[in-house]
């Protein structure tokens, strides 16, 4: 056989031993399950990182992630629990006021749910038996996490889903999922609701009855304000004029006595001298008549204004 035969057939049979062990050794990640199956059959599961082998031709492998996965329903129109309970309104309401109101006008109405869950394959076999795909097991999680939220959202009310009860409720959307996909390879790890939003039409609704109700508290609260400001101007009114008679009656009083004491103080004066009374009562007449230069009398010289000029 020439040499060039013996190389060629050399070289051919290294070459298909090559492609032989590449299509023989494959590895799994650390963040994967790897199923081997033979003619459609798993015949081994792996969950350990590192270099496997394979039968070529009559054995493929496949893959499953190990991370947390997402599903992301559409936002939905959900039902929640009717609730006739309802704060009393004031002037400025508490938050359970807001939320009794909220949930009183949302009874019965629809709102906007979005709503996420989180899940792990933590069986790549079963998980392969039940959902052969990722997208299979998205479907089939979007579903089951519908329905149950639509069950668990129609046993609560909306001040419920706005407060801490909130978390109870994911917990128990959580269980019913779970409970649900139990046997089929994978565990829900977390189911929030992210929103819980009013429609349109009903969010118009309630802002406007609510603004109407705080028109109409401040109303009343105004006019309750100006018939106490009545009140209260009508009393310092009532007051003022009773302190106001008050005091003239202690100013006439007080007039009264000032009178007296001074009558009995001129009495005791004139008593003890009279002609230097007089006399005293003329010079003062003197002064506050003629202290003018401008005075003009037209008297008789012997009247008796004129009594103490002239030599006695």
């Amino acid at each position: 056989m020439p040499m060039k035969t013996v190389t060629a057939s050399i070289l051919i049979v290294c070459a298909a031993a090559l492609v032989v062990g590449s299509m023989s050794m494959f590895t799994v990640r650390e963040i994967e399950h790897a199923i081997v199956l033979q003619f459609g059959k798993p015949v081994e599961v792996i969950s350990e990182a590192g270099l496997y082998f394979r039968a070529p031709l009559i054995q493929e492998v496949r893959y499953f992630d190990k991370r947390t996965l997402s599903v992301d329903p559409p936002t939905e129109r959900m039902t929640l629990s009717s609730d006739k309970t309802r704060g009393q309104a004031g002037p400025v309401p508490t938050e359970a006021e807001a939320l009794d109101q909220l949930s009183t006008e949302a009874s019965g109405e629809p709102i906007n749910v979005d709503v996420f869950a989180r899940y792990k394959i933590v069986d790549p076999l079963l998980f392969l038996q039940r959902m052969v795909t990722e997208d299979g097991a998205n479907q089939r999680i979007r579903n089951v996490l519908s329905g149950a939220t639509r069950d668990v959202l129609g046993k609560t009310t909306l001040r419920d889903l706005l407060s801490a009860k909130r978390n109870t409720v994911m917990a128990e959307i959580k269980t019913r999922v779970n409970d649900a996909m139990k046997d089929r390879g994978v565990e829900i790890v977390d189911i929030r609701i992210v929103r819980a939003d009013l429609t349109d039409r009903l969010r118009t609704s309630t802002v406007s009855r609510m603004i109407s109700e705080r028109k109409e508290d401040a109303t009343e609260t105004r006019a309750k304000g100006q018939e106490q400001a009545l009140q209260i101007r009508a009393k310092a009114e009532r007051e003022r004029t009773v302190l106001l008679a008050e005091a003239e009656r202690q100013s006439q009083s007080l007039r009264g006595q000032g009178d007296e004491e001074a009558i009995r103080i001129y009495n005791d004066a004139f008593n003890k001298d009279k002609d230097f009374y007089a006399f005293l009562r003329s010079m003062e007449a003197y002064r506050g008549t003629l202290a003018s230069p401008e005075t003009r009398l037209i008297l008789s010289p012997d009247s008796a204004f004129f009594q103490y000029f002239v030599k006695p």
